[in-house]
Formats: structure tokens, sequence, C-alpha cells
């Protein structure tokens, strides 16, 4: 037997045991995939239509020299939700306290955007009536935005849009 000394310890203690006493079978593990992928299936997907970083016609459009990483990130995601368009475009920035994100919505109205970090965390602002929204820091690593749009949400791809 094994002394616990917190919820941690008490939770890797249970695994085990149920690890050794009833396994779980690999079919339940495939199951419960493809149930946490139907979590979200009311959402709308915002694909990625358009990233400065991979669009080199752009790049060696505006090419003023120096670092492409040093300049803004311009990024758009589509989606068609109730068969009416609905784009989301942002630029990401050096802000005065890390990356910032600007992003504008179209059609344009005051909503909920979140931001959804791939660590879990959730940053939360308003966009105006005219769709424009702010935020910053961002954070490094794997990003998404889910705005909410009428009675939907609408998710988009995840990305990262500063280096973590």
């Amino acid at each position: 037997m094994s002394i616990v000394n917190g919820d941690d310890d008490l939770l890797i203690e249970l695994r085990a045991l149920f690890t050794r006493l009833d396994p779980m079978a690999p079919q339940v593990l495939d199951q419960a995939h493809v149930v946490y992928c139907w979590r979200s299936v009311d959402s709308e997907l915002a694909e990625l239509s358009f990233d400065s970083l991979v669009d080199e016609n752009l790049m060696l459009a505006v090419r003023a020299g120096g670092d492409p990483g040093d300049r803004p990130r311009m990024l758009g995601f589509g989606a068609v939700v109730d068969g009416e368009d609905v784009a989301i475009d942002i630029e990401v920035t050096a802000g005065p306290n890390g990356p910032a994100l600007v992003g504008q919505l179209f059609p344009p109205e005051a909503t909920t955007v979140q931001l959804h970090a791939g660590t879990g965390q959730v940053e939360t602002v308003q966009a105006d009536e005219l769709g424009r929204f702010l935020i910053e820091p961002v954070p490094g690593g794997p990003v998404r935005l889910r705005v909410q749009h009428g009675d939907r949400h609408v998710d988009t791809t995840w990305v990262s849009y500063v280096r973590p």
C-alpha cells in the first residue's frame, strides 16, 4: 500500500489501480475520442483561407527587407453559417505587452469572441458594433477563435499565431 499526500497523488494511485484491475478496452478509447470530437457539433468551422506567411505572392509584393517574422501577420478565416458568408480577419502584431491580435468580423456585429489556447486558457473579449476586437497578449502555441454569431458558434481552425 502506498501513502497518498494530495489530490494529484490520489488520482495517480487510482489510475494505476484501475489500469491494473480493469484495463480499458481499445474500442472504448476509440469511442471516447469519437464522442469528444462531437462535443462541438453545433459549431461551424471557419477554415483558414489566407495566411500572409504562406502566401508568397503577397510577401514578395510587400517585401520591405528585414525578417518576415518582424512584420504583422495577417490571417483570414471563412465559413458559411445558415447560408450566410461569415469571415474573421485578423492581424497579429507587436503590442506593448507582447503579441496582439486585432480582428474584424464580417458581417460586423457586437458579439463575444474567445481565444482558446492549447493549454486550456480562454480569453474572452467583446467585439464592437463594427465587429472589431483586440486580444493581447496572444499566447504562443496553438490557439483558435470562437465567435458567437447569432445563436451559433463559429470556431476557427487551430493556428499558432506567434512563436512559443
